[in-house]
């Protein structure tokens, strides 16, 4: 059967039709080769029109279409499903982008019509060159790796365990709830954190459906959506889980002592420990950079007190091969390091300290029971808060964290509820104030008595000293004035940044990551939850800088973006635009192996060629590139439809 191609050239509103001429366009589609109808259509993307459309393939009897409208990236699934309603293979055609290429970008009408002409002839050109595709079905996997036990993780493992669907979730500590475990009031009515996060903790760690392997790291994730093996390696548990009951008799026995990361180093803990009051799993820790038996094997006083026998020295890392369908990464973040900059006083001036260490210091589980007091046990009688440390400034972070202010002034509420007589000051250049209740909660603290704004000119006019054993916070306003506080603390409300493994981790999993240091998302308007690797979804601060609501909101997203795609039982599609080898060209050379990003190609010994995975490939098109024989090939993406297209576009414009 000959080619019987049709042309139809979408108005798109004004958007084209404004731009171009289109009645020109239409006579000239219609008169070139093989092409047997060309025709406007007022909206391709309208259901009306689609329709009209699809019944016109229908009539004609046409074996290509050529569609000349938007860019692909928005409408080519959309014109597919117009050519299958039609009873055609949805990859005989061809998308000629007129409206991005065309019509915004050029202002004189008669040149972007001539311009569209030669778009719509190499389309018209290429599109004879197209062959039928037929998607592959497979099975997949429903279960899920979620990597991080923060809120976010904790969100979407939930939404995720049920209707016959596992989850494995991978925690580097040694438990789980992350830094939101930590803290002792939310924003804005003060509900207690432990409250409302233990009972999510709990449910996680009775579920059945739920595996959590703390003290775990993710290798390598291989495979494709629906199908990935993950490699994930366990650290040697020391302590038996299932016999620890957390009593603590081999922490009293234990005579090394080290600071505690967990209490931001305001108290210690020792070599063997629970990381907090609370903390789940409650099972106790052995840290063996600083635990006698590992550094000169004389020492073994834990395990004589262990009424257990929970411990056990010789026990060896685990490496294990899960099987998932999908993963949604949740790694969380870490506040700015203040010692990076000698403005802040950070570690040389007493008093000093972050606002996660605040956290633990008004934590009634913390190293002071709750009791805001200074290092020699005193409470303040002045607390200074300063905004933006590390954030919005090209030194260190450009980006607002956007959940500090809040903090700072929930903290603000704190100070003022335990000691009514200390005198607060804040010091800032801008307030962030998002979402409805932000603004009510600013102005509450705002109408507190004792509390002093200080507006500085931007962020950085700031820097604290010691002077008479006190704090010296001196910061330039708009005017050029110096506003200056004496206080006794000072609290730094730090930037949220992503971990400092962020960029191995990001190797390991083939994750793109943004200017900012944060995983990259696929889109971060209209597709925020997925990240640049299909099959891979995002949660939580990972991405950016969010509070407890939106991190947990963005987990069970990721969740739902799963179960939507994942279904027990079900099937997925494989993406038939995959490349090919011709086994009578290619010698076995193994070039395109060593550059194929998503290790789809194997030599097959017993042919001496190259074989391709297509359940892997993703048809990119870089080993059709570097094939010395030319033996590669990608469908849909043939060397005759790309020199036809081309070919199209430099031949002379004749009307």
């Amino acid at each position: 059967m000959k080619d019987r191609i049709g042309v139809f050239i979408c108005e798109c509103g004004p958007n084209i039709k404004d731009a171009m001429d289109i009645p020109q366009l239409v006579h000239f589609a219609g008169h070139l080769e093989a092409v047997v109808l060309a025709e406007p259509v007022g909206l391709m993307c309208a259901p009306n029109d689609r329709k009209k459309v699809a019944d016109t393939i229908r009539r004609h009897h046409l074996t290509h279409v050529v569609f000349a409208s938007c860019s692909p990236r928005e409408h080519e699934q959309t014109f597919r499903g117009v050519l299958e309603s039609a009873g055609c293979n949805p990859f005989m055609m061809q998308a000629v982008n007129l409206r991005e290429q065309c019509a915004w970008v050029i202002h004189d009408r008669d040149q972007a019509t001539r311009k569209a002409r030669r778009m719509i002839g190499a389309g018209v050109q290429r599109v004879r060159h197209h062959a039928p595709l037929t998607p592959r079905e497979i099975d997949c996997r429903p279960d899920v790796l979620v990597i991080g036990a923060g809120v976010a993780g904790i969100s979407a493992a939930r939404t995720l365990s049920q209707n016959g669907r596992r989850v494995v979730m991978v925690e580097r500590s040694a438990c789980i709830g992350g830094m939101a475990a930590l803290y002792e009031d939310l924003y804005p009515d003060f509900n207690c954190a432990a409250c409302l996060i233990e009972p999510d903790l709990d449910d996680v760690l009775h579920d059945e459906r739920i595996e959590i392997l703390t003290t775990s790291e993710v290798l390598s994730v291989r495979g494709t959506p629906g199908n990935f093996t993950a490699t994930v390696k366990q650290a040697a548990p020391h302590v038996d889980p299932l016999r620890c009951i957390g009593c603590a008799a081999c922490i009293e026995a234990c005579p090394v002592t080290v600071p505690n990361e967990f209490n931001a180093g305001m108290d210690s803990r020792q070599a063997i420990y629970i990381p907090y009051p609370g903390s789940l799993p409650h099972v106790a820790v052995i840290d063996k950079q600083n635990c006698l038996q590992f550094t000169d094997a004389r020492c073994g006083a834990c395990k004589e007190a262990c009424p257990f026998d929970a411990v056990d020295y010789a026990a060896v890392p685990a490496v294990r091969n899960l099987a998932v369908g999908a993963v949604v990464v949740a790694t969380g973040f870490q506040g700015f390091d203040p010692g990076r900059s000698t403005r802040y006083g950070y570690g040389t001036v007493d008093g000093v300290i972050s606002a996660f260490a605040f956290e633990r210091l008004v934590n009634t589980t913390g190293p002071t029971g709750g009791k805001i007091v200074t290092a020699s046990g005193q409470a303040p009688d002045t607390v200074a808060f300063v905004h933006c440390v590390g954030s919005r400034t090209e030194a260190f972070n450009r980006f607002c964290s956007g959940v500090c202010c809040l903090s700072a002034f929930k903290q603000a509420r704190q100070v003022r509820k335990q000691l009514p007589e200390t005198a607060i000051h804040h010091f800032f250049a801008d307030l962030c104030l998002p979402g409805k209740t932000a603004q009510r909660f600013f102005d509450g603290v705002c109408a507190m008595a004792g509390v002093t704004l200080h507006r500085l000119v931007h962020p950085g006019a700031i820097r604290i000293s010691a002077e008479n054993g006190r704090a010296i916070v001196r910061g330039t306003d708009a005017s050029g004035a110096v506003q200056q506080v004496d206080a006794q603390l000072v609290v730094l409300a730090t930037a949220m940044e992503a971990p400092a493994g962020t960029p191995q981790t990001g190797r390991i999993l083939d994750l793109g990551l943004d200017d900012d240091g944060f995983f990259k998302e696929a889109h971060p308007v209209v597709d925020p939850v997925a990240a640049v690797r299909e099959g891979f979804y995002l949660a939580g601060c990972c991405q950016g800088p969010k509070d407890i609501p939106a991190s947990i909101s963005q987990g069970q997203a990721a969740a739902g973006r799963i179960m939507q795609k994942l279904i027990p039982g079900g099937k997925i599609t494989l993406n038939p635009i995959v490349a090919r080898v011709d086994p009578d060209l290619c010698s076995g050379c193994r070039t395109c192996e060593a550059l194929c990003p998503y290790d789809a190609l194997a030599r097959d010994e017993n042919e001496a060629c190259m074989t391709i995975e297509e359940a892997l490939c993703r048809g990119c098109g870089i080993c059709a590139a570097v094939c010395p024989g030319g033996a590669i090939s990608v469908c849909h993406y043939s060397a005759d439809a790309v020199y036809a297209e081309i070919a199209g576009l430099l031949k002379p414009d004749e009307k």
